[in-house]
């Protein structure tokens, strides 16, 4: 498994700069669970962060594909490796389809090698956003680079209070067929590595828990980040 962190400012980049992770993920907490920060604060966290692997957070958007596909060329013009998209108020696989063909359209478009990740809520059930399973058949009718399922609901709750072990294994293993990359996030503690090895997602996204006071608005740890990678090798 490979260990995403969320940043949301240049000083968290520069705080992170030495701890061991895989994926540095840039996003804007205040703004929602997948929330987009601003072009000049990624454009600066790539610049102090050259040899990492970086992604970034394209919103908790609707089903308008338009509007997803200006974000996307957008964010593609700042050339980070990845670029998540939140599918948070819909929930038709039809326009599932389009969003991703218009979002891969806007990335070639732009020139830019990026990857294109699908994101759904494991708590779709309580805000009536699309389904995280659907992910699935979407990897296999587009052009998708990988899915992932997160939570909009950060009060105290995780994604295991939403989905249970084995739908989330099914969903890493249905990925795998459809030739894509899982991703798993959504208030994640440590005390879940043992039981994240067992489901075999591909990236394990986390942010809450490495910051202070398990708050994940609060300033990020690295001593916390290092820790929590020395679980995941171990």
């Amino acid at each position: 498994m490979k260990l995403l962190i969320s940043i949301k400012n240049t000083e968290e980049a520069s705080i992170v700069k030495d701890s061991k992770f895989d994926i540095l993920d840039i996003k804007n907490p205040a703004e929602g669970s997948l929330g987009v920060n601003f072009p000049s604060v990624i454009k600066e966290i790539k610049e102090k962060s050259p040899n990492r692997i970086i992604s970034a957070a394209g919103g908790d958007l609707p089903g308008l594909p338009g509007l997803t596909s200006q974000i996307t060329f957008g964010l593609a013009h700042l050339k980070p490796d990845y670029i998540k998209l939140g599918f948070y108020n819909f929930n038709e696989l039809k326009t599932a389809v389009k969003i991703i063909n218009e979002a891969k359209k806007a990335i070639k478009l732009s020139a830019a090698p990026v990857k294109l990740i699908a994101a759904a809520y494991g708590d779709y059930k309580k805000t009536g956003s699309f389904n995280p399973f659907l992910l699935n058949d979407l990897a296999f009718n587009t052009e998708l680079d990988g899915i992932m399922i997160d939570t909009i609901d950060k009060s105290g709750k995780n994604l295991f209070d939403f989905l249970n072990p084995g739908e989330l294994k099914d969903f890493c293993l249905q990925a795998k067929k459809a030739e894509v990359f899982s991703a798993l996030a959504g208030s994640l503690k440590f005390d879940h590595i043992d039981l994240l090895k067992e489901i075999k997602p591909d990236i394990i996204g986390f942010r809450g828990a490495v910051c202070k006071n398990n708050d994940r608005s609060s300033k990020i740890n690295a001593d916390l980040i290092n820790k929590l990678y020395q679980k995941i090798q171990s």
